[in-house]
């Protein structure tokens, strides 16, 4: 079972295998050419609120408490990880359910830093941030990625969620549990057959 979990997570997380988009509508937004570009800066109140927001949602991931994560999500979140080799998720339970799948039984590392957050209105905002990452799957081969998220905020009700986000990769190194890089700037091919080999899928 574990190694079955570690090797789902790694072929949906980097491209192994194709997961339907859930609810998808042609009104919400289409993915966009991978990149990622600085909204501006901004500072103040509203602009760390959104700062904890992310906070929040990185470590929720990591500590898989997916109520929480659901709280900091609007409910017709659209999570396009496309430009990091995964699928385009409309909603915020469709979401959580794709992490539970890729990430559930992995041990992950998540930091967020360098925040560009401009405010557009009193209720919405944009943000980049820097992403740096580890992901253990089934205690056996890890991943340490880089790259940039690109997102979208709205107050409701007083609090910030996250409407839309975009992560794109730009580098993803092959690691051992402990740390040591296996190789370096690795193909997502080459760490999908590394993982199924690893776990006999």
């Amino acid at each position: 079972m574990r190694a079955a979990a570690a090797l789902g997570a790694a072929a949906i997380m980097l491209g192994g295998i194709g997961v339907p988009t859930a609810n998808a509508d042609p009104l919400l937004p289409l993915p966009a050419l991978c990149g990622f570009s600085s909204p501006g800066d901004d500072a103040g109140t509203e602009v760390n609120a959104i700062k904890t927001l992310k906070a929040s949602y990185f470590s929720n991931i990591d500590a898989k408490n997916w109520d929480g994560l659901r709280d900091l999500l609007a409910p017709d979140v659209v999570e396009d990880t496309t430009c990091s080799a995964g699928p385009i998720l409309y909603g915020r339970d469709p979401f959580i359910a794709f992490l539970q799948l890729t990430l559930g039984g992995a041990t992950t590392h998540h930091q967020g830093y360098d925040p560009h957050i401009k405010l557009k209105s009193a209720t919405t905002a944009e943000g980049l941030w820097t992403l740096d990452d580890v992901l253990i799957f089934g205690g056996t081969l890890g991943v340490h990625g880089y790259g940039h998220y690109n997102d979208t905020y709205s107050k409701v009700n007083g609090q910030w969620v996250v409407k839309t986000s975009k992560l794109t990769r730009t580098r993803l190194d092959l690691i051992n549990p402990d740390g040591t890089v296996i190789q370096a700037d690795a193909p997502i091919s080459l760490v999908v057959s590394k993982v199924k080999a690893i776990t006999g899928g």
